[in-house]
């Protein structure tokens, strides 16, 4: 099941709001841990989503064969 595209596309800067409003009203150091971890994610997403648009479509293609072989 897939998400719909609005919700998958804010997602990253969700992940980022939370994490900065986590680490800004933080008055623990146990909720600086997962708050950082929040943070990585959506950059580690938006890195994956920026590197994988701005291959030619021929790249494109070919990564994603290569995902479905590894898959079976």
């Amino acid at each position: 099941m897939m998400i719909p595209k609005p919700v998958y596309e804010l997602l990253p800067g969700v992940y980022i709001v939370g994490a900065i409003l986590t680490l800004t009203l933080n008055d623990s150091a146990i909720r600086f841990f997962p708050a950082l971890l929040l943070l990585l994610s959506a950059v580690m997403v938006v890195y994956l989503r920026y590197d994988f648009r701005h291959l030619t479509p021929r790249e494109r293609a070919h990564k994603m064969a290569d995902r479905v072989r590894a898959h079976h």
